[in-house]
């Protein structure tokens, strides 16, 4: 988590560990989730979004604000009506 979290490190960018990162929380630890999603901005945010968005984890604020952040909207706004 520091590692990744970290700006200055080349790790940091690396978009394989950030998806790590968020896909690790969603299953692992939810109430992280959110503070990944808002810190961290290189990763593959349609295909986390869908997982969190899935069964068992129905994550609709995340991956709402993970649809916002990528500037898909019509995706956010049907997680909204969902």
């Amino acid at each position: 988590e520091k590692i990744v979290l970290h700006k200055s490190a080349d790790f940091g960018k690396n978009k394989n560990l950030q998806n790590l990162l968020i896909l690790t929380a969603i299953k692992a630890d939810k109430s992280r989730v959110m503070d990944y999603i808002n810190r961290l901005d290189n990763y593959d945010g349609p295909e986390i979004a869908k997982i969190a968005l899935g069964e068992p984890y129905c994550l609709y604020e995340e991956a709402f604000l993970i649809y916002k952040k990528c500037n898909l909207n019509a995706e956010a706004m049907e997680t909204l009506l969902t």
